[in-house]
């Protein structure tokens, strides 16, 4: 079994995955495997230098993140090519790890699930959901202005699109303990 784990920045997807890998599924976030490939993968790396300019790296210690990161978010032709050019050795990578283990239960976070038609690569789709203002209250906790936060979110399919295209909704509004009782509900019906 394969779920696709997905909602908006901040929804809470990466602390639901947690819950799921405490209830005995192996977990895989994209995110964090986008983080791999731009710190070492030198065929990504070079990749984003020729697109993005060579000041887009720091010696040894790969893609500057936040300068990319302010690079694509503001500009939707440059972040659809930093998306053509990581998301096939992300998808690659989860379904490597996914045909290597296949008979585990499996859980993918894929933020963009839906927004690259990646819900047919899944046996169920789960999307995380809060509300516009705590996704972007959210957002300023981890150090991301609400300008920025707020550019960020609406570069992303709608998150009640989402929720109306997933098998499952997990309403992200209430105490750690509520969404851990919806998880709790939804692996007794997988």
């Amino acid at each position: 079994m394969v779920i696709g784990l997905t909602g908006g920045m901040g929804s809470g997807k990466s602390t639901v995955l947690a819950m799921f890998q405490k209830g005995g599924f192996q977990c895989l976030d994209c995110d964090a495997i986008v983080h791999d490939l731009l710190e070492s993968d030198a065929r990504i790396i070079e990749a984003i230098e020729d697109k993005f300019g060579p000041g887009i790296a720091i010696p040894d210690k790969g893609i500057d993140r936040a300068a990319l990161g302010e690079i694509v978010f503001s500009d939707s032709a440059r972040l659809k090519t930093l998306e053509d050019l990581l998301h096939p050795s992300v998808r690659d990578a989860w379904e490597t790890a996914v045909s290597n283990q296949p008979d585990a239960k499996w859980v993918i976070e894929i933020p963009l699930l839906f927004e690259k038609n990646l819900q047919n690569r899944v046996d169920f789709t789960v999307c995380v959901f809060s509300d516009l203002s705590t996704l972007v209250e959210r957002l300023e906790r981890k150090g991301i202005g609400r300008a920025q936060a707020l550019a960020r979110i609406h570069r992303q399919m709608p998150l009640k699109e989402k929720a109306e295209l997933a098998d499952f909704v997990l309403l992200n509004e209430g105490s750690l303990e509520f969404l851990e009782d919806q998880v709790k509900t939804l692996l007794t019906r997988l």
